[in-house]
């Protein structure tokens, strides 16, 4: 069986800042990999580039089989081989957000169905029984009929991975899911990532809890300056750091993971 993803080379620059510096990597189906790394090191633009909400400078992402690189002539304009499959890989790819971008005009139900209506051509009530069924997952089943003002943090959050689940993506991502939260809120959240994880769903997670992606992981991928500097099973990465990057990124959380 293929990768379910393949990053080759990627490479994104802002202006005169470059932010991803040959980004390689894989992931195969039904693990769980967190990037981790030093605020500034790539993290978030590397999920924003591998689900094309980036137009990435340089480099080749595969999904299941299907590529799309990109590629910069002489005058730094981006030429997209293969961009029709850039629809191909959003139906693949499901995206958790920092903030929740919840429909605030939109119950929960609604905000699960929307995209099911409109984008896979669900009828209403297939869509309302699959929407049902993923907020059951993440414990909001009974909150369908609310609207977003009515939720705390981690309720909106969860319908948030709720709206991603329903679309029966083949990797999902998350992008600092808990940054928004309220301490005493984190943990719901987290416990939902725990159990999508424990059911085997492929997760690309950046997150900066430490313990929790420890725990989570069945690889930790540290970035420094845009590239892999160690890709490792936790407890490889944690036990043996390979450069002192990884050492003094370690160090300045060891605490949160003891």
């Amino acid at each position: 069986m293929p990768p379910v993803l393949k990053v080759h080379e990627l490479r994104k620059a802002f202006g005169t800042a470059r932010v991803l510096n040959g980004l390689s990597f894989q992931m195969r189906q039904g693990e769980v990999i967190s990037l981790v790394g030093s605020s500034g090191s790539g993290k978030s633009t590397a999920l924003r580039c591998i689900n094309f909400l980036e137009t990435p400078s340089s480099g080749e992402i595969e999904v299941m089989g299907d590529a799309i690189s990109a590629s910069q002539n002489e005058r730094h304009e981006t030429k997209i081989v293969n961009a029709t499959n850039i629809r191909v890989f959003r139906r693949r790819i499901g995206m958790v957000f920092q903030s929740f971008n919840l429909w605030p005009h939109r119950t929960v139900l609604e905000n699960v169905t929307e995209a099911l209506i409109y984008v896979l051509r669900k009828g209403k009530r297939e869509a309302d029984e699959t929407a049902l069924s993923a907020l059951s997952k993440v414990g909001m089943a009974n909150f369908g009929h609310r609207y977003p003002s009515q939720l705390s943090g981690g309720q909106q959050q969860r319908v948030a991975i709720a709206r991603v689940l329903a679309m029966q993506p083949k990797l999902m991502l998350f992008d600092e899911p808990t940054s928004a939260l309220d301490p005493e809120l984190v943990g719901e959240v987290l416990k939902v990532v725990r159990t999508l994880a424990d059911e085997g769903a492929t997760i690309l997670l950046v997150t900066h809890e430490m313990r929790f992606a420890r725990e989570v992981s069945n690889r930790m991928i540290f970035l420094h300056k845009g590239i892999v500097e160690q890709d490792a099973r936790p407890e490889e990465l944690f036990r043996n750091p390979a450069s002192e990057a990884v050492k003094r990124f370690l160090s300045s959380v060891i605490s949160t993971v003891a």
